[in-house]
């Protein structure tokens, strides 16, 4: 079932885009599931490691039992959809033209042309003749794809298609992936827990607890989860629990402080929240150096770990920590007092124990 998205992720009927294909799944084995949501283009199905991510993906393609829609009551063989199992699951024994024209009808000769052809179109077509051993990891991901698509499917439905690979390389893998799918028009569902994935799709359904609990276009998913569940499956790294002092307070007893907030009061004063920050709104500044004295908060530096692109540095303040991410040439030292403004527009509060709509 569906929770209600936070104002600033409005429901997926509101998005221009993609002609939408609803799915409405229950499950009762080998996990219970009730998934509500919509495909919108290609559609990032997010959740952590043992959520049902997969089986739900079978059941779609009816290899598992299921009911709801879409495809109700039509055995496999005659769903419109391509499956792209984990870890691309190429035929071994199979040359790279044979695994792409394995679901082909007509003779050999026209199916191999028809292969050799979609090989072509993505600049494989000198591997036709390899066997998949002899592939990248990146290589084996297109040919699988060019397999799922060669009939020309209603729905794709890719299942984690970027494990195994690097993080450069999926996110490579990924972009190329997605455009390739938007210029040929078909809709695609896939199962990831890379929330890099779910940032470059068209639409995103976040699946916890057997429930798609938000749903819809990223941009407004990633900055309003509509719960701790869900902002914890998007990546935010900086989510404690606090109560409600006054309309405006905010009570943080791990760091010892008070934290005030905008906007209307999330809740009656006395209530326990959680409450989250986004790792890039935190900011840090010298002792002393002039800045907003609102939420202004003193820590000392326990971790900072620099990247080409960015630092990623960890506060202890009181008990608690909180991350900030910064430029790599502003990156504090380990032990260093620092000052750290947490702005209020920013902060994220949700129920302690989050409510569910009935199904």
């Amino acid at each position: 079932m569906q929770a209600e998205p936070a104002p600033a992720g409005a429901p997926a009927q509101a998005h221009a885009g993609p002609a939408a294909l609803a799915v409405d799944l229950r499950l009762a084995r080998p996990v219970a599931l009730t998934a509500r949501f919509e495909v919108r283009g290609f559609t990032a199905l997010l959740g952590a490691t043992g959520a049902g991510k997969s089986t739900l993906l079978r059941a779609l393609a009816g290899l598992l039992a299921a009911q709801g829609t879409p495809f109700s009551g039509l055995p496999a063989h005659r769903r419109p959809v391509g499956y792209l199992p984990q870890g691309a699951g190429l035929f071994p024994h199979l040359p790279v033209w044979r695994n792409v024209a394995f679901a082909l009808d007509g003779s050999r000769r026209a199916r191999r042309a028809a292969a050799v052809a979609a090989l072509e179109r993505v600049g494989l077509a000198d591997l036709a003749t390899r066997m998949p051993d002899a592939l990248s990891g990146g290589q084996r991901q297109l040919v699988a794809l060019l397999r799922a698509q060669a009939r020309h499917p209603a729905l794709l439905l890719l299942d984690e298609p970027t494990a195994g690979l690097d993080p450069l390389t999926a996110e490579n893998v990924a972009a190329d992936l997605i455009a390739r799918l938007r210029a040929a028009g078909i809709p695609a569902l896939a199962a990831t827990h890379d929330a890099t994935l779910a940032a470059m799709a068209d639409h995103v359904a976040l699946l916890h607890g057997g429930d798609v609990i938000q749903e819809g276009a990223p941009a407004a998913v990633f900055a309003s989860p509509a719960c701790r569940e869900a902002a914890s499956l998007l990546g935010w790294r900086n989510l404690f629990t606090a109560r409600l002092r006054a309309p405006d307070l905010l009570d943080w007893p791990a760091a010892g402080t008070t934290l005030r907030l905008a906007g209307p009061p999330p809740a009656l004063p006395g209530a326990a929240l959680c409450w989250g920050l986004p790792a890039g709104a935190a900011r840090l500044l010298p002792p002393g150096a002039a800045g907003p004295r609102e939420n202004r908060l003193t820590g000392v530096v326990s971790t900072c770990h620099v990247l080409s692109d960015r630092a990623t540095v960890g506060v202890a303040i009181g008990g608690a920590t909180l991350i900030a991410t910064l430029p790599p040439l502003r990156a504090p030292a380990v032990g260093e007092d620092v000052g750290v403004v947490v702005p209020a527009e920013a902060i994220r509060v949700w129920p302690a124990a989050p409510a569910r709509s009935p199904g």
